[in-house]
């Protein structure tokens, strides 16, 4: 089968490579052997078409250095060249995003499926000017009325996204996402440092309240240090501007990281902390808890899994206050964290990437006969 992939993110782009990134990367080069996959992702100053980990890239766009012109571009080019080149494919796997809505449905007679990770909805009046957020708002809420075909991330935002819909949906599975079930295998250590792992956004991912909990945690743990990791969103430098200098030698920010090194900050870490504003459905917190983590998460309805599921506690969204309270209690109470760990191991078990390529493939083979 033919599979065209359109999603803005790809490996060494400058403009971020997250949890969309790694899904399409993870279950398409699961699926390479068997099927005909092409990426058509943004363009970067740089980029080469080509073979990328083993898959194949078309980069359409341009080469500028700023972001929404890039953007722009690659939206307009993007829908042109399924436009072009739609028809050559078995099916099309469009990656929702408001800001690059491709309308492929209008441009091609392939079969085109719409996986949406998560939406926004209000909160893209707290990130953007109006200019930006009024537009990606309306196309949040009416987009999605022009498909009949989904794959949904979390059924938290399929219930979202179904709620508004106007016509009848042939198919709306939810696949979620996974780990590498090398992650199971890991001795699990405890070093002196919290984890923050997902994109550097200050709004979206709550780090300005994780950096307010943690200047009220240190004068208690003298010794403990935050590590931040994830592509910069927003530039670390902003992010910790008010920091002073006495918290600022305790946190740490190590980049975006893979591979080996991604799995170390992983595994030593004492307790993983994610307290979104907003969310999808976060990878790093599956891997957390594969590595035997105790993880804190805000309350809202896309983390209440953690709590469900018995590997993290949840604290009040948007408040520094509850944050700081549910880290100091993991922090003193080690045989929670361990048991919280446990918990997350057997839960992770149920969301390996092998499986989770089958699934997406036995679905995506069902569409191009429906």
């Amino acid at each position: 089968m033919k599979i065209l992939q359109l999603i803005y993110e790809s490996f060494n782009s400058p403009y971020g490579f997250g949890g969309a990134g790694v899904r399409a990367y993870e279950i398409y080069k699961r699926l390479a052997e068997r099927h005909d996959i092409t990426l058509l992702c943004m363009k970067y100053p740089g980029a080469k078409d080509g073979d990328i980990h083993g898959l194949k890239h078309v980069f359409a766009g341009t080469e500028s250095k700023s972001l929404i012109k890039s953007v722009l571009a690659y939206t307009v080019k993007a829908a042109l060249y399924v436009k072009k080149h739609g028809d050559n494919f078995d099916i099309i796997v469009e990656n929702f995003l408001p800001s690059t809505p491709f309308f492929s449905p209008l441009m091609t007679k392939t079969p085109v499926i719409l996986q949406v990770q998560g939406v926004m909805y209000k909160h893209v009046f707290e990130k953007f000017n109006p200019l930006l957020s009024t537009p990606m708002y309306l196309v949040e809420k009416f987009y999605p009325r022009l498909f009949d075909k989904f794959i949904f991330v979390s059924e938290v935002t399929k219930n979202k996204v179904m709620a508004g819909m106007r016509r009848h949906v042939k198919v709306c599975p939810v696949i979620p996402n996974g780990i590498d079930k090398n992650l199971l295998d890991i001795n699990s250590v405890e070093d002196d440092y919290i984890l923050f792992f997902s994109r550097i956004d200050s709004y979206t991912k709550g780090i300005d309240l994780l950096i307010s909990a943690f200047e009220r945690l240190a004068p208690e743990y003298p010794h403990l240090k935050l590590v931040l990791a994830g592509y910069e969103f927003d530039k670390i430098e902003a992010v910790l501007l008010g920091c002073p200098p006495s918290l600022r030698g305790k946190v740490t920010y190590a980049g975006f990281v893979t591979g080996e090194e991604r799995m170390r900050l992983l595994s030593r870490a004492k307790l993983f902390v994610l307290p979104s504003r907003h969310e999808s459905s976060p990878i790093s917190i599956i891997e957390a808890a594969a590595c035997g983590k105790a993880v804190v998460v805000s309350d809202i309805p896309e983390l209440q899994f953690v709590e469900e599921n018995g590997f993290g506690v949840s604290f009040p969204s948007g408040s520094a206050g509850g944050l700081q309270e549910k880290i100091a209690l993991l922090l003193e109470h080690g045989g929670m964290r361990r048991e919280l760990g446990l918990n997350g191991r057997i839960y992770a078990k149920n969301y390996l990437w092998d499986t989770i390529a089958l699934e997406y493939e036995n679905v995506i083979s069902s569409l191009n006969l429906v």
